[in-house]
């Protein structure tokens, strides 16, 4: 009985070794990016610490800040639910490094969910205080100003 090399095919031609890809080309963009941490964080100015967010973390955060202004918990199932509103499909494994990556920049608390195997997500102050200033820039930029601004 021959044994086979594993290089070799059914007639024992070699057949050539495929390179198995470091990345993930599926998704918009690599599970690297969503996990990179930068050297200076936490930034001193929200601004910054804004834009450096992916736009996909941006709207993750305020899926979060939705859900729990209606009340709703805030598993990653139903991150996905609020999401899918704005994105087509959204898998775990574009989710759920995002909102690890927003745990690690303190804008997101993972808190006990039913059970050990689901964690469900709460906003942190920091991350709270950082859709706030956003929420009143574009105030400025549009020219929206509070009821007692237009009034006195």
């Amino acid at each position: 009985m021959r044994t086979r090399c594993p290089t070799t095919g059914p007639r024992g031609f070699r057949t050539p070794q495929k390179a198995m890809p470091n990345h993930d080309s599926r998704d918009l963009e690599s599970p690297a990016r969503a996990d990179a941490s930068l050297p200076d964080y936490p930034p001193k100015d929200g601004r910054r610490a804004w834009i450096e967010l992916t736009a996909f973390q941006r709207d993750c955060l305020e899926a979060v800040a939705r859900r729990e202004r209606d009340g709703k918990r805030c598993y990653p199932s139903g991150i996905t639910w609020t999401l899918e509103r704005r994105y087509p499909r959204v898998s775990r494994a574009r989710l759920e490094p995002n909102l690890r990556a927003l745990v690690g920049r303190d804008l997101l608390a993972e808190r006990d969910g039913p059970d050990e195997r689901v964690a469900a997500y709460g906003l942190t102050g920091a991350g709270h205080a950082l859709l706030i200033q956003r929420a009143e820039r574009l105030a400025v930029l549009c020219d929206l100003r509070g009821d007692s601004d237009r009034n006195g």
